[in-house]
Formats: structure tokens, sequence, C-alpha cells
């Protein structure tokens, strides 16, 4: 079996299946959702940073969503975790609060 490879969300470095990685967890405003990617990676687009981002929506009784996270970013470091956190400050219109 392959092994499967993923990027961090910010900087788009490889990390290989099993490497340590860090989540940044944001609540969406109320009324948006992702429910066509709930549970699988799916694709946010940042409307004021041009960019698209991986993400994982969370599922329903998942240890995120019972935490208030409606999306997870895989990203590689702690850097890349502040630099994912001032990004998405900057749009106002779809996150209630970035962990």
């Amino acid at each position: 079996m392959a092994e499967e490879i993923y990027k961090c969300c910010f900087c788009e470095k490889e990390m290989r299946s099993g490497a340590e990685v860090y989540g940044l967890g944001v609540k969406l405003k109320e009324g948006l959702e992702y429910p066509g990617g709930i549970g699988r990676r799916t694709t946010v687009h940042l409307p004021v940073q041009g960019r698209e981002l991986e993400c994982i929506a969370t599922a329903d009784g998942s240890q995120a969503k019972m935490e208030g996270w409606d999306i997870i970013f895989m990203v590689c470091s702690e850097k890349c975790g502040k630099s994912l956190k001032g990004l998405l400050e900057k749009e106002e219109d779809f996150f209630e609060e970035i962990m």
C-alpha cells in the first residue's frame, strides 16, 4: 500500500503519513457550512487573500466538532500555524473563531 502524502495548507511542504503535524481549528460564522466535505479533505476559497487552502470539514460526533471546530487546517509547523492564523483573521466574513 502506498504511503499517503499530505501538504501543509499554508506553505505546501510535503508531510508524510506519521510525521508530526499541527492543526488549526476554526469556527465558521453562523449559516456557513461545508456539507459536501464533511469528514473529508475539501478546499476553502479565501476571497480577500485570493488563495485556496485545503482543509478538513469536521464530522458530527468527532472530537474536533465536539470542541466547537467546523474546519481543521493541517500545517507543518507552529510558524506556518501562526502565519495561517494571521491570513484567516483577514477573512472576517467567514470565520467566527480561530484556534
